[in-house]
């Protein structure tokens, strides 16, 4: 009797399982989302906000951009949530031009808006390799300075400091009580011209141009897969239900990849649009 009295009174005070079931992100409550293992409550709170203020989620990705989103919580979202996308209907209305079809995205993010948000979440956009490249170059005008300061009095103690080393020297004489400081500031002219700094920066941003060349292409690539698919639903949508989720995961991965490039910006600039 008491062991059952125990099991019923733990029973009644254990804490809620996590859930293992998939959620919708774009239904749940902040209870649903906070019983995902890895999420806290106060996580599941600014998801919900985040929703809210954008209208829906078109991707996990879009979680980015929360403050204090860890890795794990986010890959725990991932692996137990889903994005529900309304499927498109048959469009009762008849294109003439591909100007026509391609006016129904106009207010999605263009291309170079997708390059410009890339470059910003990989750091690699062409001002900021400037900036760098100049203040590499600025460096050179930094002169190299020592600093020499001495002191002795009269008990023969001698103490030096200098180029960031100090030492002390007894005597057993006595001497009278002086102290005097120099300084010294020079500059390496051929550095002006090119300084290992510099050759360094230069090594680096070219790693870096390289980085922005192929993170463009990929994005460019899915950016305008995605397009082609988004045409193609639209006029012709596929007639089994099959093949009408077929084509949503599609599209919901080559967004969710755009927002890996982007930080989730991609996203919600078509939320925002």
């Amino acid at each position: 009797m008491l062991f059952l009295l125990a099991t019923a009174l733990a029973t009644e005070t254990a804490e809620p399982a996590a859930t293992t079931t998939d959620i919708s992100l774009n239904r749940a409550t902040v209870e649903e989302i906070a019983a995902v293992e890895g999420v806290s409550e106060e996580l599941a709170v600014a998801v919900v906000d985040l929703r809210e203020d954008r209208g829906r989620f078109n991707s996990v990705e879009e979680l980015r951009v929360l403050p204090g989103i860890g890795a794990e919580s986010l890959d725990a979202l991932r692996q137990h949530s889903t994005i529900d996308i309304p499927m498109p209907a048959k469009s009762a209305k008849s294109y003439k031009t591909a100007d026509e079809v391609l006016l129904v995205f106009d207010h999605e993010p263009s291309i170079q808006d997708l390059h410009d948000m890339a470059m910003v979440y990989t750091h690699t956009n062409r001002d900021q390799v400037e900036r760098w490249l100049a203040a590499s170059k600025n460096s050179a005008f930094l002169p190299e300075l020592k600093v020499k300061y001495n002191y002795a009095d009269s008990f023969g103690q001698d103490f030096t400091y200098a180029d960031g080393g100090a030492s002390f020297d007894l005597d057993d004489g006595t001497v009278d009580k002086k102290w005097y400081a120099q300084a010294e500031v020079k500059w390496k002219l051929d550095d002006l011209v090119m300084n290992s700094e510099r050759i360094r920066v230069i090594s680096e941003t070219q790693d870096v141009v390289k980085l922005r060349d192929k993170v463009l292409s990929e994005v460019t690539r899915l950016y305008f897969d995605r397009r082609r698919l988004q045409v193609d639903l639209l006029l012709n949508p596929p007639g089994d239900v099959r093949a009408q989720v077929e084509n949503q995961l599609r599209l919901m991965e080559l967004t969710a990849e755009l927002d890996a490039y982007t930080g989730g910006a991609f996203s919600a600039a078509v939320t925002a649009r």
